[in-house]
């Protein structure tokens, strides 16, 4: 039997770490209900939108209230998802709302989502995963390469004044019909 002695261990730096993770491992988590918290990873520092009250939609898309994060991943990173947690009500019997999702100024067209009901009144998560490398691709919303900050959001708008629609608060929460504020939240996840 042989025996290794050692006599210092000099721990590497937070970046010479990560190179040893395998692929598919997670990098780093930005994450926060959006009150405002300034969060800090080691991609760089990241302040949270800071919500205390609803948003009613109009006919015409607006960003999402607490949806936008200029963020830069670590390098090494392969993919980036992006998870946006969020009550969705109507103002009227049915609500019909349409989402898009951004990439600084482009839609990923394939991430269109749509939210439809009847007394609509509900919790949801919108999620995106964001591949890096290889050839652009607005659709899907590849990326050939990503190294300084892209603003991720989520815009939303009602189909009409006939079936309108709010984000971030319940209409019947608790037994009673008083409007209640519901905070979202905000995570992305680096994936090596």
């Amino acid at each position: 039997m042989s025996t290794l002695a050692v006599d210092t261990i000099t721990p590497k730096s937070a970046t010479s770490v990560s190179a040893n993770l395998g692929a598919g491992q997670v990098l780093e988590v930005l994450s926060s209900p959006c009150d405002g918290s300034v969060k800090t990873v080691n991609s760089g520092t990241y302040t949270f939108e800071n919500l205390t009250t609803d948003q009613g939609l109009t006919t015409s898309y607006a960003d999402a209230t607490g949806s936008s994060m200029a963020y830069t991943p670590p390098t090494g990173t392969s993919s980036v998802i992006y998870n946006f947690g969020f009550h969705h009500s109507r103002k009227d019997t049915v609500v019909y709302s349409s989402f898009r999702f951004y990439i600084d100024s482009d839609e990923v067209v394939y991430a269109r989502r749509q939210l439809s009901g009847d007394l609509l009144d509900s919790f949801t998560y919108f999620s995106w995963t964001i591949n890096i490398g290889g050839t652009a691709d607005t659709n899907t919303g590849r990326l050939a390469s990503w190294t300084s900050a892209k603003t991720l959001k989520l815009q939303a708008r009602e189909y009409s004044s006939s079936y309108e629609g709010a984000l971030h608060k319940s209409q019947h929460y608790d037994g009673a019909g008083t409007d209640v504020f519901m905070m979202p939240t905000l995570t992305i996840t680096s994936i090596r």
